[in-house]
């Protein structure tokens, strides 16, 4: 009984035979995963622009990104970056949707720090921080390997589902404790962009940008409470 918990557990963290994603189906992510992106960056560098300069202007970035061949920014981008993680992506889309629909002439009003986001952000630094340790071979054992094997997206589901308790918890649950959850979906059913579910859930750019997001509130965090004293 021992032995087949054993093979049944070993079957379940085996990285040999990964899922992988077919060519066509990483090159059409590439292009799609781009565009989203590109097209939330044009929308999010416009907002003193009229809302429908900035909506054609978003719409033409995301087209520019299908063209064929280096005459496409996708093109380059794959060639050095390769493809946006599916968290950037949702991410994205989430942020130009609330770009685009939200009036550039709304008052501006103090936006409390949102717990899931940030609990979601510190993992992903802290994840992001493993793998690179992990590619300078420092860890005992092959972090990014072990994103292949069967098991590992329900371990992610089940953290990425940790800051929705804490949200419901404090009442503070925000729209981006979607963002891992859906990127964990989508990853189990697309196997994009590269079958590890690392490459799903965190980017470079995306680990930067948390980054920046953590050390903002952190920094608010310390105001208020040099504030109160």
């Amino acid at each position: 009984m021992n032995m087949d918990r054993m093979a049944w557990l070993a079957q379940w963290v085996s990285v040999e035979s990964p899922v992988l994603p077919s060519p066509g189906a990483m090159q059409w992510w590439l292009y799609l995963g781009w565009s989203v992106v590109l097209a939330w960056g044009f929308a999010a560098q416009g907002q003193a622009w009229p809302q429908r300069v900035r909506r054609v202007g978003a719409a033409l970035v995301a087209l520019w990104c299908w063209v064929p061949g280096p005459y496409s920014p996708a093109y380059w981008l794959g060639m050095a970056f390769q493809a946006p993680s599916i968290s950037s992506v949702v991410l994205c889309a989430w942020l130009l949707r609330e770009s685009l629909l939200v009036s550039r002439v709304a008052p501006s009003l103090p936006v409390p720090t949102d717990r899931s986001a940030l609990a979601l952000s510190m993992l992903g630094v802290i994840l992001g921080w493993a793998l690179l340790l992990d590619t300078l071979a420092l860890l005992p054992v092959s972090l990014y390997a072990w994103g292949f094997s069967p098991i590992a997206p329900a371990l992610v589901l089940l953290v990425a589902l940790v800051p929705w308790v804490l949200g419901y918890r404090h009442r503070s649950l925000g729209p981006k404790a979607w963002v891992a959850p859906i990127a964990v979906l989508l990853f189990v059913a697309l196997r994009l962009p590269t079958g590890n579910v690392w490459a799903a859930m965190l980017d470079p750019w995306l680990w930067v940008l948390l980054h920046g997001y953590v050390g903002r509130a952190v920094f608010r965090r310390a105001i208020r409470l040099k504030s109160a004293l």
